[in-house]
């Protein structure tokens, strides 16, 4: 896809006046569609900052197989259906049975239920995590810093070709208790020293940053 198209795709998604975007921003948890079509369930305040997102993860990725840690719904594997009009070669794990079972009413996957740090898994030529980060999961920040760089390595090791996942960022932002926040100078200079090709995108909104690891060989 041409860097013009795929910029214009962007934009149509952010400004997605669509009637059917609207509606499913304002489900709420009593609608019988809030779990299927809500953003909430899935840790976004709209549709299109979801769309966004996964755009931002996908930067520079051509439809091939990808693994998606975390999948939730598993939402964005539709999207790379419909954003890139080619189907992917699609495996998502998540350790919610509720998110099984809507990702499974939903689109008709069979996803991984489990830990993904602790199932076997199968290599793919894009790891993606988005949102895996968000929630705090150690009693202290070092414990925290370790274990996200722990499960990058695991991400980095099942990858072929990159890995990609975002962070909360620290920086002028107002913390909520029990959320992980990471500074994105720190990751970087982390990241960079062990992988060498890494990017990261600091552009959708001050709370959250987006990580790409190229693997190459």
């Amino acid at each position: 896809m041409q860097t013009k198209d795929l910029q214009t795709k962007i934009e149509s998604a952010l400004n997605n006046s669509d009637a059917e975007f609207d509606r499913w921003d304002n489900l709420d948890p009593a609608d019988p569609d809030y779990m299927l079509y809500s953003p909430k369930p899935v840790g976004y305040h709209t549709t299109a900052e979801q769309h966004y997102l996964f755009q931002n993860l996908l930067v520079g990725y051509s439809p091939s197989s990808i693994l998606d840690i975390g999948c939730g719904r598993a939402d964005l594997c539709d999207f790379i259906t419909k954003f890139y009009n080619e189907p992917a070669g699609y495996y998502g794990i998540d350790h919610n049975p509720i998110m099984a079972d809507v990702a499974n009413q939903k689109y008709g996957f069979d996803i991984t239920l489990g830990a993904f740090e602790t199932t076997k898994l199968p290599t793919a030529n894009w790891v993606v995590a988005s949102g895996l980060f968000t929630q705090r999961r150690c009693n202290t920040e070092d414990a925290d810093l370790v274990k996200l760089f722990e499960d990058v390595d695991r991400m980095y090791e099942l990858a072929d070709s990159a890995v990609s996942f975002n962070l909360l960022s620290p920086i002028n932002n107002k913390h909520h208790e029990g959320f992980f926040y990471v500074h994105p100078g720190l990751v970087l200079d982390m990241l960079i020293e062990k992988y060498r090709y890494v990017s990261l995108r600091h552009n959708y909104s001050p709370d959250v940053y987006t990580v790409t690891i190229l693997k190459i060989k």
